[in-house]
């Protein structure tokens, strides 16, 4: 979509504008976005950690609580990173492990990356993954002691690792 102010670039960034009760949809390139009076918004650093805890549900420290971990490496806090929204190194990756996990499981929706697999050649690793996925849910089923449905994902696998030659994966 072009820029609805020059009409000539890309436009990259979407503004919702309500004047007077009305919202009106605004796409402008960046320069445009820059230096339109048109949008013109306040970012105040105060304001970070009240945003990060409503969009990620974690408080920020407060006055009362006790001085702050420090990252050996670089010598930022959580806070500190809370308000920048950037790490400031790789070795706050284990230093707040323990913030950190929640933080990325809420953002990311889960530990394990997802990404996509090749159409041509990623036939054997979807089938790995499918099969993987059918012992888990067996293996939760049985836990559960839903084993009429256990027995139905049993199944699926044994069908599944016969249709692949009577091969068996890894397990």
């Amino acid at each position: 979509m072009l820029c609805q102010h020059c009409k000539q670039k890309e436009a990259i960034m979407q503004f919702f504008i309500t004047e007077n009760g009305k919202t009106r949809e605004v796409h402008l390139c960046e320069a445009c976005a820059k230096n339109t009076q048109e949008v013109s918004f306040v970012f105040h650093p105060a304001i970070v950690p009240e945003f990060l805890q409503a969009l990620f549900g974690f408080n920020a420290p407060t006055k009362d609580q006790p001085a702050e971990m420090t990252c050996p490496k670089c010598g930022i806090s959580f806070s500190q990173i809370t308000q920048v929204g950037k790490l400031g190194c790789s070795t706050c990756y284990e230093t707040f492990e323990k913030q950190l996990e929640p933080l990325l499981r809420r953002v990311h929706g889960g530990g394990q990356n997802v990404g996509k697999i090749p159409a041509r050649r990623g036939a054997d690793l979807r089938n790995r993954l499918e099969q993987r996925k059918l012992k888990e849910k067996l293996q939760a089923l049985i836990q559960q002691e839903a084993f009429e449905e256990a027995a139905v994902v049993r199944d699926q696998i044994r069908k599944f690792e016969q249709s692949k030659g009577g091969e068996k994966s890894e397990s």
